[in-house]
């Protein structure tokens, strides 16, 4: 098995050879609901062995579209072959966040091509798609999760997701009940947070509850599409907004799939980092680290998204366990 963002890596290669000019889509697709009841639709509902939960939301990751035509624009997930794209993805996280009772549900994603549309029909698409993220959450807080602090997290258009669920889908008992939601990948803008300034509220320290984000690149430059209007990511070395340069030391290592032991590993990635437009600057780090030249014009070359989510395991791991250790309903 290979790391995630390999994994992620040939599904972005593979899907561009199916990528054209698009018009509108025709229609979105039917609106009906995921039975969440059905363990056939969770990648993982916990072993409850644990003191706290793990909600996760993957990634991009799918090229299968819902029945398979230009109609729709999202991932059947009634396909097995559908669900198996997500499964290397969440293999991965759930070793190396196996310190809690980690819940993955599937859901009907937007695929890569659906990525094409303008940011209106984007919006209308996300919508479809963050209805099954909410429709799980709910069905975990009520049969899953008894009481338990959590997490939620996220990748790219899976920390989309969550940004909607914190948006729209929370109740205020259980946001009290969630230690951090760490939304890796993607951004909040200005607009957003006047709109949502307590459901988006951005935990600015390593120890407060609240949204965490944090995009990463090697140069400036290569602020991406993903990032360009973020205005709460943090430095994930320190969990700040502090403009420092922090010195490589601080970070603790990035997960890395190890066969040997068929577990994720903390392995030595050092680099200093600075924080940029809130996106966290790496300049020691190779620029052709994850670069896909056919997505250049949305991830430049220096642009570490498809790195995000194991870029920085080590650092990630030791926060989750430092806010749940201070965490006070």
């Amino acid at each position: 098995m290979r790391k995630p963002c390999f994994i992620m890596l040939m599904l972005v290669v593979f899907a561009m050879t199916f990528f054209a000019c698009r018009q509108q889509p025709k229609q979105l697709a039917e609106s009906s609901k995921i039975d969440y009841s059905d363990t056939t639709y969770w990648y993982s509902c916990g072993d409850e062995s644990h003191k706290a939960d793990v909600f996760y939301v993957y990634p991009t990751v799918s090229t299968i579209s819902f029945a398979d035509n230009d109609s729709s624009w999202f991932a059947d997930i009634t396909l097995p072959e559908v669900r198996e794209e997500a499964n290397g993805n969440q293999r991965f996280n759930k070793m190396l966040y196996s310190d809690y009772n980690f819940y993955g549900p599937y859901y009907r994603q937007m695929i890569f091509e659906a990525y094409e549309h303008s940011a209106d029909t984007l919006t209308k698409l996300a919508q479809f798609a963050a209805a099954d993220v909410a429709d799980a959450f709910q069905y975990y807080m009520a049969h899953f999760n008894h009481g338990r602090p959590f997490f939620l997290m996220g990748h790219s258009q899976g920390s989309q997701m969550l940004i909607e669920l914190l948006k729209h889908g929370m109740s205020d008992d259980q946001r009290r009940q969630m230690v951090a939601a760490y939304c890796i990948g993607y951004h909040v803008t200005a607009e957003e947070l006047a709109a949502y300034p307590e459901a988006l509220k951005p935990a600015t320290d390593s120890l407060m509850p609240g949204l965490i984000i944090f995009n990463s690149v090697t140069d400036t430059s290569a602020i991406g599409m993903v990032s360009k209007d973020d205005v709460v990511g943090v430095n994930p070395t320190i969990w700040s907004m502090s403009t420092d340069t922090i010195p490589a030391e601080f970070h603790l290592g990035m997960a890395k799939y190890n066969d040997a032991r068929d577990s994720v590993l903390i392995v030595p990635c050092p680099t200093r980092t600075y924080l940029y437009h809130h996106t966290t600057v790496c300049p020691d780090l190779d620029p052709e680290m994850v670069f896909i030249p056919a997505y250049e014009a949305m991830f430049p070359k220096g642009n570490l998204h498809f790195a995000d989510s194991w870029l920085f395991g080590g650092n990630v791991v030791a926060n989750m366990r430092c806010r749940l250790s201070h965490w006070n309903p």
